[in-house]
Order: C-alpha cells, then sequence, then structure tokens
C-alpha cells in the first residue's frame, strides 16, 4: 500500500511520460544511483545527468546561451547570479510537498529570499586531503591553509600540491589564510590574496577540480585542495581497491568554505512537470539518506539525519562540529568579479611563461 500510494504521490501518470529523457546538469559523485533508478521507474523515463566541475564553469555555460536541462544545481552565489542572468523560472512551492523536510535554517537565505528560485539540496566542503603517510613523514599536519601557501611548507611539498582550477575557491582560501573575510570584496585585501597566490604557485603541481582524487589515489599528489563528496568516494575506492595509499582530510583552523547546493528549473523549460517530479524526489527523505550514506553529502533534511550512517554522521569534514567556521559563497558585485576574473586569467598565464 505504501509503495502504491509513493507512486500515486510521485507522479500522478507515469505513462505519460513513457519514453521521456529528464536531463540533470550537477556535479559528479552527488547523485545517489539508487535514487536516480527510482525516479526512473517511477516516472517510466530515463534521468540523464550531464555533469560540470566547477559554478564558474556552469555560469559561463548559461552566459552563452546554454538549454536542454530541466533541472541545475548551482551553488548558493551561482543561484543569484543566475536570477539576475534573468535564467531562471521562479517556483511554485505547493508543487514541492517535501520542503517541509529541510531544515529552516538553511531556507528563506539572502542569495534567495523565500527560495524564489531555488530549493536546497545539498552541502559540500571545501578542504584539503592529503596522503596520510608521506605527510608523516615530512612532519605536517594539513589543520591550516598555510600548508598550501607558506614556503615554510610548500619547499617540502613541491610539485605534490594541486588547488582548484576556480578562482572564488581559491582566493577565499587564500583571504582565509590571511584572516580575512572569505568573502571579501576590499581591493587591498584582494591584493595581499593574490600575492600569496602567486608566491605559491611555483610550488603546486597544477589547478585541478577534476581528477585530483585520482592523484591522490596513485600517490602522485599528496596534498590537494578537495570537496568533501570527492575524498568520500576516494577513500571507499580506495577500501574497495586494497591499494596501500591511505587518504585522509581535515578542516582548516582558519576557517573553510561550504558549497550550499540547490536545485533550480531553468527559465527556457516549457513542461516543468517532470523537473518538478524530480526536485520533489531529490528532496525527500529516502533520497536524502541515500545521498548522505552513498555520496558522502551533507544534507540538510532534519528527518534523515537520524538515520543515515553514524560513521558518516560522525565524520567532522562531512558534518563540521563548529558551523561558525563555515562560510558560504556570496555573489560579488560586476566590478569585483570582473576584477577576480581578471587576476586569475593573469595567474594562469604566468603558469605557461
Amino acid at each position: 500500500m505504501k509503495i502504491v500510494f509513493l507512486c500515486i504521490a510521485l507522479l500522478a501518470s507515469p505513462l505519460a511520460y513513457a519514453g521521456k529523457v529528464v536531463n540533470i546538469y550537477i556535479a559528479a559523485n552527488y547523485l545517489a544511483d539508487s535514487t536516480a533508478r527510482q525516479f526512473e521507474t517511477a516516472c517510466n523515463c530515463q534521468l540523464a545527468q550531464n555533469y560540470f566541475n566547477e559554478n564558474d564553469e556552469m555560469l559561463a555555460k548559461f552566459a552563452a546561451g546554454a538549454s536542454g536541462y530541466d533541472v541545475v544545481v548551482p551553488t548558493a552565489y551561482a543561484v543569484e547570479q543566475l536570477a539576475s542572468m534573468h535564467k531562471l523560472q521562479a517556483l511554485d512551492l505547493k508543487k514541492l510537498p517535501n520542503i517541509k523536510n529541510i531544515d529552516p535554517q538553511f531556507l528563506n537565505q539572502a542569495y534567495d529570499p523565500h527560495n524564489r528560485y531555488s530549493i536546497p539540496y545539498a552541502y559540500d566542503n571545501v578542504m584539503l586531503a592529503y596522503n596520510k603517510k608521506e605527510l608523516q613523514r615530512l612532519g605536517i599536519v594539513a589543520d591550516s591553509w598555510a600548508v598550501i601557501f607558506d614556503p615554510k611548507y610548500l619547499k617540502k611539498l613541491k610539485g605534490r600540491v594541486t588547488v582548484f582550477n576556480s578562482q572564488r575557491n581559491v582566493f577565499a582560501a587564500a583571504l582565509l589564510y590571511l584572516g580575512k573575510d572569505p568573502n571579501s570584496s576590499n581591493i587591498d585585501d584582494l591584493k595581499q590574496a593574490r600575492a600569496v597566490i602567486e608566491r605559491a604557485m611555483p610550488y603546486w603541481a597544477k589547478f585541478d577540480s577534476d581528477t585530483y582524487y585520482r592523484s591522490l589515489m596513485r600517490g602522485n599528489i599528496w596534498l590537494a585542495m578537495s570537496y568533501s563528496v570527492d575524498i568520500f568516494k576516494t577513500i571507499q575506492d580506495l577500501k574497495d581497491s586494497h591499494q596501500e595509499v591511505t587518504i585522509d582530510a581535515r578542516l582548516q583552523k582558519e576557517g573553510n568554505m561550504y558549497e550550499l547546493d540547490n536545485l533550480v528549473i531553468p527559465f527556457y523549460v516549457s513542461d516543468t512537470a517532470l523537473a518538478y517530479q524530480l526536485i520533489n524526489h531529490l528532496i525527500s527523505t529516502k533520497s536524502a539518506i541515500e545521498l548522505a550514506n552513498m555520496t558522502g553529502a551533507s544534507i540538510m533534511n532534519n528527518a534523515a539525519l537520524t538515520k543515515i550512517d553514524p560513521a558518516v554522521r560522525n565524520t567532522p569534514w562531512i558534518y563540521p562540529p563548529d558551523m561558525q567556521k563555515m562560510h558560504s559563497f556570496k555573489n560579488y558585485a560586476p566590478k569585483t568579479r570582473i576584477m577576480i576574473n581578471e587576476a586569475w586569467l593573469e595567474l594562469q598565464l604566468s603558469c605557461h611563461q
């Protein structure tokens, strides 16, 4: 009876969607396979996952006129940018009854008052992951952003460090290292952050947002700016493959960024029925439990939090013990965004000279 009720609640007429493809634009490793299969079975449709590595990549694609996605999963500041670009539809929250599951502290945020355009999905922490054996051998503790910015540490790690190919993440980490607001738009703060990045760059192996965890697994990289979801999967894969490399991760004492990711519907979607069905399915308690246990994503579903694997719930780099030290990205004013983009381009070009 419960199964019948679920199917009726999820989709009033699955046969109406037979053969249809629903496209979601999302980061890799961010949707449990079982959740996707359950949705496909319930709606008698196909769920196609399309991946992006960084929000900047996704934003550039939409600025250039991207289409074909029914649901997109941008982080907080990117929601604000997409809305200002008139790329999002206003949501009818009455069509999303599972919103009741979401912790109220994550609703009605400054980047999207009253959740006009977005529904929180999960959050992913930006931190440092490392080769446990090699850092112990070097006597380095990855509890500070200093280990990727201070030459005192980098001299021991030259060619073994990667940072994201993302201006927002790298500048935020540099600002935190300097004791500044990671969302600072103060010109002097940003100049200091740039100088710190410039000083550290000769020691870094590369900018890498999409394959760094494979380099960690192979033992080529010993320290990497990382997403908690990627490292959760990397640690699981290492256990399954019985490799000798041991990877661990930790948050930094200066504070960390977290990416509060959201579900949105692009402005061009004319038939939104399946998009709403998918969003409501993804914010259900069952889907949230699967997301947490299978991907290591940090969920905001109060009903699900008490039911997830305790080993996941008690991992501090997945569920930080002090959220006061966690910072969400805020949208920069256009002038600041242009300045950082130009600085980033100059830094990247200098790598190839």
